[in-house]
């Protein structure tokens, strides 16, 4: 995963290399337009796959998003950033990561997702009658090995999806769930 992320990130700041030099000329709402095409999508793409990376990879990753809301909204290199990337409606790369995986959760237990994704998480149906029968608790399997088991799709995200406030587990349409989880990130 190291050599991923260090890929990733040697690529968007050359990119952002590059749009510094013309970003001069080139208004706000264009220089958000282009930065998203060209350096936040490919901090997006698969970025499922990055839950439960080291957080010394996770702030590679973040210096990304930073330096690119640096170049949109012409902030110097020493100010605080976290206000602006609020501004710009960014979640920072940890809650960006745990966006993606608890979308795919909610795709995935509601079988709105790929095949593949689908059989990899499941509701938990406990034995016998529970007070956790009505919460929409995902089944959390067991893993072997806590290096390689730990960061599978199964595992997090049935972990991550139960850490969730029960009104937003039972959230069924999808959109609504969106909005409404990127709001309780933006909050927690």
């Amino acid at each position: 995963m190291t050599r991923q992320v260090n890929s990733v990130t040697s690529a968007c700041f050359n990119t952002l290399r590059m749009l510094r030099k013309i970003f001069r000329w080139i208004p706000t709402d264009t220089r958000k337009t282009v930065t998203h095409a060209l350096v936040t999508s490919r901090l997006d793409y698969g970025n499922a796959l990055y839950a439960g990376i080291t957080i010394k990879l996770q702030r590679k990753l973040q210096r990304i998003q930073n330096a690119a809301a640096r170049l949109i909204l012409n902030i110097p290199r020493h100010n605080h950033i976290s206000g602006h990337l609020r501004k710009l409606h960014w979640l920072p790369v940890n809650k960006r990561i745990t966006f993606r995986l608890l979308t795919h959760a909610h795709k995935a237990l509601h079988n709105r997702g790929p095949e593949l994704i689908n059989h990899r998480i499941s509701f938990y149906t406990p034995p016998r009658t529970l007070r956790l029968t009505g919460q929409a608790l995902a089944a959390v399997p067991r893993i072997r090995k806590a290096t390689a088991g730990g960061r599978s799709f199964s595992y997090l995200a049935a972990k991550t999806w139960n850490s969730l406030p029960s009104h937003l587990r039972a959230i069924q349409d999808h959109l609504h769930f969106r909005r409404q989880l990127k709001t309780w990130l933006f909050e927690h």
